[in-house]
């Protein structure tokens, strides 16, 4: 059986609050940050899209950690920022900016969503999802994922992708410099035809990250107590 998307799956990992976090996130025009999909053909430059991945792979595999802010702007207006960490492999953690109450944390092998306006703890196996082609050891694009469009333009080279199990609906487009192919944003595209678009700003590479951050208090309450 196919794993839609809901508040426990590509959605919720890639920015997009439950219906109880909704209320507190800012409302926006959504021609703010249009999310539109490019009128181009879905591979651009065809003969070259091997290439192009492993470029990508390259730069992907030497960033073994960042930290900096993201905003996220949904299809229905909605619009939350915070701060994000990432350290490779597994480890990823989304602070939301009050009056948002989110926080996610991945410690490498759970990704856990904590909402504290409603005092729950959603949790699902990093490993059941796209999220874990991106934080691995080793990003290869070509063999971890379907990929379904490779676009190139003079500001920006975008890869959309999909499970090529089918286990998973969905797909995510991923949004890169054009010159040093650092990654700027993406785009979750789930079952209902919904998008969440999260921005990439402010940020600092291979810096050392607190190890602490990819541990939530709880687990590290009980960790004392074993």
């Amino acid at each position: 059986m196919k794993r839609v998307l809901s508040k426990i799956g590509i959605a919720i990992i890639f920015g997009i609050v439950t219906l109880g976090a909704l209320g507190a996130t800012a409302q926006v025009q959504s021609s703010t940050v249009p999310i539109t999909e490019q009128r181009l053909p879905p591979f651009t430059h065809p003969n070259t899209v091997p290439q192009d991945l492993a470029r990508i792979d390259a730069v992907m595999n030497n960033t073994a950690s960042f930290s900096g802010r993201f905003a996220q702007y949904g299809s229905d207006g909605s619009f939350s920022q915070g701060q994000v960490y990432l350290k490779r492999p597994g480890k990823i953690r989304f602070e939301y900016d009050a009056p948002a109450q989110l926080l996610m944390v991945s410690d490498g092998v759970t990704l856990t969503q904590v909402d504290k306006a409603l005092d729950t703890k959603d949790r699902v196996p990093l490993k059941s999802t796209p999220l874990a082609f991106f934080l691995a050891e080793t990003v290869k694009l070509e063999d971890d994922v379907e990929v379904i469009s490779l676009q190139k333009a003079m500001d920006a080279i975008s890869v959309t992708a999909k499970d090529g199990s089918g286990q998973m609906d969905g797909a995510i487009t991923m949004i890169f410099d054009p010159n040093t192919l650092a990654l700027r944003e993406w785009v979750v595209h789930d079952s209902f035809g919904q998008q969440t678009k999260i921005l990439l700003s402010d940020l600092k590479y291979n810096e050392r990250l607190n190890p602490r951050l990819f541990v939530l208090r709880d687990d590290k309450r009980r960790g004392r107590r074993k």
